[in-house]
């Protein structure tokens, strides 16, 4: 892998709760698209693999946060 190019991580969810969980990206640097099967895809993409790694970990502390909290609310 040379230099210039991105590093780049995609994470695929399956959760009832998906819309949710788009929405608690707002403020990360990601694509996000939610997919006709109800299922959640994520982009990530980081200039180097520490790069990444902080927007991987950013990226998943918010949709933990989120998922705590929708479950939460669910019971």
């Amino acid at each position: 892998m040379k230099k210039s190019e991105p590093w780049v991580a995609s994470i695929r969810i399956a959760d009832q709760n998906s819309q949710s969980l788009i929405a608690s990206l707002a403020c990360e640097e990601v694509v996000s698209q939610h997919r006709d099967d109800g299922s959640l895809d994520i982009f990530i993409e980081g200039k180097s693999a520490s790069d990444l790694r902080a927007k991987f970990n950013s990226t998943m502390r918010s949709l933990r946060a989120a998922s705590e909290i929708l479950e939460t609310i669910g019971d």
